[in-house]
């Protein structure tokens, strides 16, 4: 309870004892103060941290800090945390002061992350009386941090953060406010080292303060809170599974405030964490011990702390708690949910072009192959409706993965329908083509082989050239248009060895069918090579590179 002179003539010399008197209060006793005392007073701000995780770690936070208190420590590490979180912490202090906060933190999978936190240090019920004990005003007196941070990745291990923060003091006896903006900034750098002693080392800075936040509650405006350097070491040693470990903390702090600076501090901390579920800390703060523990069930995280943060008589140690609650799925699993949905909007796309130019490329080999089969150029047909058999079996592929599992939708079923119609149709065609081609070819053959020998060259000529076009004819059938293209030359070779020769009347017709059949089969070689590589393309902008490259390799296969 404070005690203020009511008779007093100069109320602002009544005001400026009242604040004194608290800022003193908060300076010797709050355990945020770092352990400041009358040496240093006024070098060390009240807003150095808060959790009761922090406070059981001796306050050593700073290359750590993946929870919403880290928005006090260092916002640089708000990128590394995974989920929407909320963190709540209160302590009560002294003669009747109290420390409240509020975190959240909103972590994005492509944009940072963000921090909004509230802090408040505060005392209340202050009764006036005068020198003869009579009752005056009641008042309080609080100061309040309100700060909005991002932070964002830079690379995978290295991060850097920026507070804008408001720092307001209220003192209602005077009905007086003043409010000051300032800002931090911060940077955590987590290298990737492969030796085990240096493993999952990290290293964060916190410069507090760097625009230092100024107010005025009665004559002069002055700075609230000194310019405060932090550098912080974090290593995880893990044993045994890789969700145990112990963690090792060491904090070193520098104030500056105006001309004058405070003593460096030095901060230690070490927690103990079974499975990520049930942790155990110990911490010196600035020399003063520091106890804690925390436990994890699913998305709360509940801390704990008990100890006496400031040597002093009339400090004694007590308890704190603070609650970290994680909201939804984390940043991790949003990235691959946004990955897969990039992809599936890609393979779409994809498959839509695909269903496109398959359905184009199955109209025009069946309109090519209906004018070479009703022109008695059956062999011709037969590619050409092999070709749109294969385009509509692309359909239906195309179509399936299109409908999905989404056995609803109209358009969908009609695609599926609409591909296995057309597949249905090239396939009576090929056969029909397939008929009539081995129809004229036997034909041709008879015609041949009843014409009479007249020597042994024309027989051994003819014998050849029926067994190098049957030949020819399988592979063309097959699609093996190069192998095909190969035995027909042939043919046409020994045709022309024997030009000097007297040869039978059948030759001329033949040699002109081997003729267009080389052109058709040249053709044919042309368009599978661009078929290929248009194939393989659409597989590769799809992701499936391995079929690519086996659509590519089959070229070498076909010749």
């Amino acid at each position: 309870m404070l005690i203020l002179n009511k008779n007093s003539d100069n109320f602002f010399i009544r005001l400026t004892m009242a604040v004194g008197i608290f800022l003193s209060l908060l300076a010797s006793h709050n355990p945020l103060a770092y352990g400041q005392t009358a040496g240093d007073g006024g070098t060390r701000g009240l807003f150095l941290g808060a959790g009761a995780r922090a406070l059981a770690l001796g306050n050593a936070n700073v290359a750590l800090a993946n929870d919403a208190f880290g928005i006090l420590f260092n916002p640089a590490g708000l990128d590394y945390i995974e989920k929407k979180s909320v963190s709540l912490y209160y302590s009560s202090l002294i003669v009747g002061s109290s420390y409240n906060f509020v975190g959240l933190v909103y972590p994005t999978p492509t944009i940072g992350s963000f921090g909004f936190a509230w802090a408040r240090i505060g005392t209340g019920d202050v009764v006036e009386y005068d020198v003869d004990g009579t009752k005056g005003s009641i008042f309080d007196f609080s100061q309040s941090l309100f700060m909005f941070s991002y932070a964002k990745q830079l690379k995978s291990n290295f991060s850097a953060g920026l507070s804008i923060k408001l720092q307001t003091m209220d003192f209602s006896l005077a009905n007086r406010s003043d409010a000051g903006f300032g800002a931090d900034l911060g940077l955590m750098y987590r290298p990737e080292f492969d030796s085990g002693m240096l493993r999952d080392l990290a290293f964060g800075l916190n410069i507090q303060n760097i625009i230092t936040p100024n107010a005025r509650l009665v004559d002069d405006t002055e700075a609230i809170s000194p310019l405060n350097f932090k550098l912080g070491l974090a290593k995880p040693i893990r044993f045994g599974e890789e969700r145990n470990a112990i963690t090792l903390l060491f904090d070193f702090n520098k104030s500056f405030f105006e001309n004058r600076s405070a003593p460096a501090m030095y901060n230690v901390g070490a927690e103990y964490s079974f499975h990520d579920n049930a942790m155990l800390r110990v911490g010196l703060n600035d020399g003063v011990i520091a106890f804690g523990a925390g436990a994890a069930y699913s998305n709360f995280h509940f801390d704990y702390n008990f100890g006496k943060m400031f040597d002093a008589a009339d400090f004694s140690a007590n308890h704190r708690f603070s609650i970290t609650i994680d909201i939804g799925k984390g940043k991790t699993e949003l990235q691959r949910i946004a990955q897969e949905r990039r992809d599936r909007e890609i393979r779409l796309k994809v498959d839509n072009e695909l269903w496109f130019s398959r359905e184009t490329e199955f109209n025009t080999n069946m309109e090519d192959g209906r004018k070479k089969y009703y022109g008695n150029d059956y062999l011709g047909a037969y590619v050409d409706f092999n070709r749109a058999f294969d385009a509509a079996q692309t359909l239906v592929d195309v179509a399936m993965r299109l409908r999905g599992e989404n056995t609803d939708d109209i358009e969908a079923n009609m695609r599926v329908e609409t591909a296995n119609t057309s597949v249905q149709e090239a396939q009576t065609l090929l056969e029909l083509a397939n008929t009539k081609s081995d129809s004229a070819r036997d034909a041709a053959f008879r015609k041949i082989a009843m014409d009479t020998e007249q020597t042994t060259i024309e027989n051994e000529l003819r014998d050849f050239i029926l067994q190098q076009r049957d030949k020819g004819n399988a592979f063309f059938k097959s699609g093996l248009f190069s192998r095909a293209l190969t035995e027909w030359q042939l043919a046409l070779d020994r045709i022309t060895q024997n030009q000097g020769n007297h040869l039978p009347g059948w030759v001329d017709e033949v040699k002109l069918q081997l003729e267009n059949d080389i052109q058709m089969a040249e053709k044919q070689v042309e368009g599978s090579l661009k078929e290929a590589l248009r194939r393989a393309d659409a597989l590769t902008r799809r992701g499936d590179y391995v079929q690519a490259l086996n659509e590519l390799n089959n070229l070498r296969v076909t010749g």
